[in-house]
């Protein structure tokens, strides 16, 4: 009798713990074909194994001493590779639609020297001239490799 219980008591346990042990989760997409929504293009880029991302332009409101627009440009980079890698602002050049270079509007600039594995994010600001789609250039100084981007709307600032 003892044995009959205490392997009634196992048998139920085992299937306790089985049913709360499992962790897998569905990852089957229930989504109908015609309701699948595109993603947004991949903005990551590499250059010299530093993986740089430009999330986003946003149009600041005018500054203060001057009637110029000013967009800030958010970015963020990882270096992937072994070696010391720079990500700074001031390696951002931008153009407008019409082919013309921003100017580069003063601020702190990132300016940092990734270590491998190190990540690391921050803004880049350029007096707007001209229209959208802007044309985004990081170039690395020494190396000059380089990647582009292509931003096509400037958010306004709420």
């Amino acid at each position: 009798m003892k044995k009959a219980t205490i392997i009634a008591m196992l048998a139920a346990m085992s299937f306790t713990l089985g049913a709360c042990g499992n962790t897998a989760t569905d990852t089957k997409d229930n989504t109908p074909k015609s309701e699948t929504v595109a993603e947004k293009p991949d903005m990551t880029k590499k250059v010299d194994g530093v993986a740089i991302d430009m999330t986003e332009a946003t149009k600041l409101d005018k500054a203060n001493k001057t009637d110029d627009t000013i967009i800030k440009i958010h970015f963020k980079g990882k270096n992937n590779s072994p070696d010391p890698q720079p990500l700074d602002a001031m390696l951002l050049t931008v153009k407008n639609s019409e082919g013309k270079t921003l100017d580069i509007y003063p601020s702190t600039s990132l300016g940092k020297t990734l270590a491998p594995g190190e990540k690391a994010e921050g803004d880049a600001f350029f007096v707007l001239k001209g229209e959208a789609p802007l044309t985004v250039t990081y170039e690395n100084p020494e190396t000059k490799s380089k990647a582009t981007w292509t931003i096509k709307t400037i958010k306004d600032a709420s």
